[in-house]
C-alpha cells in the first residue's frame, strides 16, 4: 500500500488486522471511507467542524491539498475515517442466488436504523447497486480488503467511471460476516461506520454482497 494510501484512510492498524485475518477465514472485518465536495464558502476549518473531525486529521487525510488555505467549491476532499471490527464466527456462506436478497436485506435494515433516529429513508440506486457488487467481486476475486481498488481506484473514482454524481459519498466494506443482520451490526457498532448508515447527508444507497464480501455506497 503506498504512503498516499495510508493518508487517505488511516489504514495502518487495519492493515496489522488483517494480516492475521487472513489466516483465520472465520473471521470477519469492516472499513469505512467518505469523501465530501466543497461548496461555496466552505474552509477546511467549517469542513472539519460539521463532519465531527479535528482540522489536523482533514488536512493530513488530504496531502493533495497544498495550501489548506487555498480550496475552491467542486474540490474533493476525503474525510478521515477508517476503523476494523472483528466478529464472532458464523454458519457458512450463502448460495450466490441469495446474493440479490442479502443487498436488499441491508438496504431495509439501514432504512429501519435511521428511521429510529428520525432520518429520512435511503433510496436504492441502480448504478449505485451496480459499483456495490463489482467493488466486493473485485475485492474477492483479486484477493485483497480495501477501499483501494487495484482495478478501479478508489471508491470516488471507481463511482465517477460508472457515472455516479454526487456531493457527498461514502464506502462501507466488511468481510466474514454471513448474515445482513450480522454484517450490520457490526457496522453499527463501529462509530466511523455507523456515521456513513446515519449521515443526512446521504440520499441513495447500493449495496453488493459476494462470496462473503459487503459493499456499501452511498451518496447525496
Amino acid at each position: 500500500m503506498t504512503k498516499r494510501s495510508k493518508n487517505l484512510f488511516a489504514k495502518t492498524a487495519l492493515a496489522t488486522t488483517l494480516a492475521v485475518g487472513l489466516l483465520l477465514p472465520s473471521a470477519s472485518y469492516a472499513a469505512t471511507t467518505s469523501q465530501i465536495v466543497v461548496k461555496p464558502n466552505d474552509t477546511m476549518y467549517k469542513i472539519a467542524k460539521s463532519n465531527g473531525v479535528s482540522l489536523d486529521a482533514l488536512i493530513k487525510a488530504n496531502p493533495q491539498v497544498k495550501n489548506p488555505n487555498v480550496i475552491w467549491p467542486g474540490m474533493s476532499l476525503n474525510l478521515p475515517e477508517s476503523s476494523a471490527t472483528p466478529s464472532q464466527p458464523s454458519k457458512p456462506d450463502p448460495a450466490p442466488a441469495e446474493d440479490n436478497s442479502f443487498a436488499s436485506q441491508v438496504v431495509n435494515l439501514v432504512n429501519k436504523e435511521r428511521a429510529k433516529e428520525g432520518l429520512k429513508p435511503l433510496t436504492t440506486d441502480a448504478k449505485l447497486t451496480t459499483v456495490a457488487l463489482d467493488k466486493a467481486k473485485d475485492m474477492y476475486n483479486n484477493h485483497y480488503f480495501d477501499h483501494n481498488s487495484p482495478t478501479y481506484g478508489s471508491p470516488f473514482d471507481m463511482m465517477k467511471q460508472y457515472g455516479v454524481r454526487y456531493s457527498y459519498a461514502g464506502e462501507n466494506i466488511a468481510k466474514g460476516q454471513r448474515t445482513p443482520q450480522e454484517v450490520m451490526k457490526s457496522w453499527m457498532n463501529s462509530s466511523g461506520h455507523r456515521k456513513n448508515i446515519m449521515s443526512a447527508n446521504f440520499t441513495k444507497i447500493g449495496v453488493g454482497y459476494y462470496n462473503g464480501e459487503w459493499v456499501q455506497e452511498f451518496i447525496g
